[in-house]
């Protein structure tokens, strides 16, 4: 495919995504039709189609996306160097704030409950926490304590967002890092 058709895919994709963005601060998903997306975008609904099957889809494009971001800022955190990882958890904590109204749809959405353990079952995510409990034999208790780091890192990360970023990246990170830390050993 030329470099000119690749372009207009990825306008088109991203027309898209920025329409479907601004729709879902008005209504929740299941109430867009592809007929108001694409009258959005300014596309027509076969160009839609030839993308996406639904606007769920585009939905989990979009999250797909953010997800990919997030592995790509933890990529090199090595997990037993505490400062690399607390560096690159701040690194997330500001993409986060950076895409604060993205973050904020993400991580509230009703569409995909799932979200906020996609987030904390990242590998390097998943690494962290195994290297963090490598001492525990009981593999029960430290399934508990995962699970109740990743859901208590989750409203942690929640509420940071919903009260506009009151706290820098860099303390969000760190209280994080400290209370999940807390629970895993």
């Amino acid at each position: 495919m030329s470099n000119q058709g690749n372009q207009r895919i990825r306008l088109t994709k991203q027309l898209l995504q920025t329409a479907l963005l601004k729709l879902l601060k008005q209504k929740p998903l299941h109430l867009i039709s592809i007929r108001e997306l694409c009258d959005e975008a300014g596309i027509n609904r076969t160009t839609f189609y030839h993308h996406y099957g639904s606007q769920f889809d585009l939905l989990n494009e979009i999250s797909t996306q953010f997800l990919d971001s997030i592995s790509e800022r933890l990529a090199l955190a090595d997990p037993e160097n505490r400062e690399s990882v607390s560096q690159k958890v701040t690194t997330v904590m500001e993409y986060f704030s950076e895409q604060k109204d993205l973050s904020r749809l993400l991580l509230n959405n009703t569409f995909d409950s799932s979200f906020g353990e996609k987030i904390f079952s990242l590998p390097k995510i998943t690494d962290l926490f195994n290297a963090a409990l490598s001492e525990c034999e009981d593999e029960t208790e430290k399934k508990a304590r995962i699970t109740f780091a990743i859901h208590g890192s989750f409203r942690l990360l929640q509420e940071w967002i919903n009260d506009d970023l009151c706290a820098s990246p860099a303390k969000i990170s760190e209280l994080i890092l400290t209370l999940a830390r807390s629970v895993c050993q």
